[in-house]
């Protein structure tokens, strides 16, 4: 089944948000389902992000809009974006945040919260598809927001202990000030150019047009991803953040709010661009990331932790390849997006059915689980293969990609 391109790139964000709306209902008249009825809901945003890779063939990789009236004072509209970037974030999300829901079903059900930890979970997913599918910023902003929101919910979902109401608010404090950075370049951005949509500020730049302030933007910009991909200096709250549920975890790591960074970058990339010694600039911010973040999981014992601590690594290593500059390292960060949205999904996961079994994720106390638990076993090896970049798993041919980017560039 597949949807009409126009509505699917509407619904596919839509349909979660309106359904988050109904979970108290659902919860009312029998709670037991109200994860299925959440699993239901993203197999139907599934349904439609699929449809959007029929519709970004038969374009041959153009890009489409959409628009509806909004505030046609300021000439600002509701706009949808179709294009491999969008498509591909959007079906990360969407598909990642399937398993993880069906995942949920069991792993919560004996939680007594569980229709406001699928209210915050069906939200998240539909903030972060309809961050991924606006075509301004003043629109992504909003979902922007969303997804922050979300995170902090779902980070202290179990806020009666104290390190997880501590986390919740850590990441909602430090995650605000990539965001307030974010907004003052979205202002400045539009003060000098007279429009939020992604495409015309595009054309506007490539063509010579305005003048803009292109290195303060860039700045305001970059701080505001960094905030929410935990980059260098404000990767403080991602470690923290695993006091939250495991399928929060993955969803996380996986399919939303670190990859929302990486994603602006990528789809303002021609701000960076534009100034060069900026753009080498944000590659070695992303290399000192994956450095220090490596070092740190060397020395954790937590296993949610370790897998944290090597988030931040992996996303530094994302940030580097775009501020690299070429084609090349642009198609190998988002390369390593898709892969490590699969691996590190599948290892949070994993981590939470080892904590389910043993009631600890001390490092020191696990051990000799692979007769106990031979399928997470496997599939935990794998995930781990994946992240380590041992062939044939993706995480080797993506990050093979990322060192030939680095090495075939004149300007590192």
């Amino acid at each position: 089944m597949f949807v009409p391109f126009d509505y699917a790139a509407w619904l596919c964000w839509a349909i979660p948000f309106i359904g988050s709306l109904f979970v108290p209902l659902v919860a009312k008249i029998r709670r037991k389902s109200v994860g299925w009825y959440a699993v239901f809901i993203i197999i139907l945003s599934v349904t439609c992000t699929l449809s959007l890779i029929t519709s970004v063939l038969n374009s041959h990789g153009e890009p489409q809009v959409y628009s509806l009236p909004w505030m046609s004072a300021l000439d600002i509209n509701l706009s949808v974006l179709i294009d491999p970037l969008s498509t591909m974030m959007a079906n990360i999300a969407a598909c990642i945040g399937l398993l993880i829901m069906i995942y949920s079903v069991n792993y919560m059900e004996k939680e007594k919260a569980t229709p406001r930890f699928f209210f915050f979970m069906l939200l998240f997913v539909g903030g972060m598809l309809g961050l991924v599918m606006a075509n301004n910023l003043l629109q992504m902003y909003f979902f922007w927001e969303t997804v922050g929101l979300c995170s902090y919910s779902l980070i202290g979902f179990w806020y009666t202990r104290a390190e997880a109401a501590k986390a919740g608010i850590k990441a909602f404090i430090v995650t605000r000030i990539g965001d307030i950075f974010l907004l003052l370049g979205i202002l400045l951005l539009y003060v000098n150019t007279g429009t939020f949509e992604f495409l015309t500020i595009r054309e506007l730049i490539a063509t010579g047009e305005v003048s803009i302030p292109m290195l303060a933007i860039s700045i305001l910009m970059l701080i505001g991803a960094i905030g929410k991909s935990a980059q260098v200096p404000l990767q403080v709250w991602l470690p923290n953040a695993m006091e939250g549920p495991s399928p929060v975890s993955a969803l996380i790591h996986g399919a939303t709010m670190v990859k929302a960074g990486i994603y602006l970058v990528a789809r303002i990339y021609i701000l960076f661009s534009i100034v060069q010694p900026w753009l080498i600039t944000i590659t070695y911010v992303g290399g000192v990331t994956a450095f220090l973040a490596a070092t740190m999981a060397l020395t954790s014992s937590d296993l949610k932790r370790v897998l944290a601590f090597s988030t931040i690594s992996q996303l530094g290593m994302i940030i580097s390849a775009l501020g690299i500059g070429t084609e090349l390292g642009w198609f190998a960060s988002q390369f390593h997006v898709i892969s490590h949205a699969l691996f590190k999904s599948l290892l949070f996961l994993c981590a939470g059915v080892v904590m389910h079994v043993t009631h600890t994720l001390d490092l020191k106390q696990l051990g000799g689980l692979r007769k106990d638990m031979p399928i997470t076993f496997i599939v935990s090896v794998i995930g781990a293969f994946s992240l380590a970049g041992v062939p044939p798993f993706s995480g080797f041919w993506s990050k093979d990609t990322i060192f030939e980017a680095i090495i075939s560039a004149n300007n590192i």
